[in-house]
């Protein structure tokens, strides 16, 4: 998305050729109905592509324009794309934790009278010494290797998005997954051979 330019504010504090706002614009901020007109596909676009409704993508299309209104004359507008996005993306956050909280009740209690299936002690060592040289394995790799690598396994994004985020191919991102995986496997089997 390219960066967005809004009109100058006259010497009177009213942009040319527009009519008042019902929420005052501090100087180079954007009127905020143009701010709604502007951002709203983008944003419904924006949630939906990760895995929202339709009527929560709405939901939380108000909210982030919400939350902007109530700070819009406090926010700087140097770049109004990497401030909505960041807001939106809050708002998934705080959306998703309200989910995950929401369907805690429908979890089906453990009985207590079951025996715990704990690891061993030496399972749980075993598991640490492992985890320990995954890490280790993982600060080893190219910085491009290591990003796609945490993109794809870690925050579920597919390589196209990990690709579209990264500034890269889906075949380079491809290729670094491959790299990193390898590296991983070697990783792992060197510490069993040990």
């Amino acid at each position: 998305m390219g960066v967005l330019t809004f009109p100058t504010p006259t010497a009177e504090g009213a942009l040319k050729g527009a009519s008042p706002d019902p929420v005052p614009s501090p100087l180079g901020a954007p009127g905020f109905d143009a701010l709604v007109s502007r951002y709203r596909r983008p944003l419904l676009s924006f949630f939906q592509r990760r895995a929202v409704g339709v009527e929560d993508a709405e939901d939380l299309t108000q909210e982030v324009f919400m939350r902007l209104s109530r700070r819009f004359s406090r926010l700087h507008w140097g770049n109004p794309d990497g401030l909505i996005f960041t807001v939106a993306a809050n708002a998934l956050v705080d959306h998703e934790r309200h989910e995950r909280s929401r369907r805690r009740g429908h979890h089906v209690e453990v009985d207590p009278a079951l025996p715990a299936e704990e690891p061993s002690a030496e399972a749980a060592v075993s598991g640490r010494e492992r985890l320990r040289t995954l890490v280790a394995a993982l600060d080893t790799l190219h910085p491009n290797v290591k990003a796609v690598f945490v993109l794809c396994r870690f925050e579920n994004l597919s390589q196209a998005e990990a690709a579209a985020r990264l500034g890269l191919s889906v075949s380079a991102v491809e290729k670094h997954m491959m790299t990193a995986m390898a590296r991983l496997r070697q990783a792992l089997g060197s510490q069993h051979d040990a």
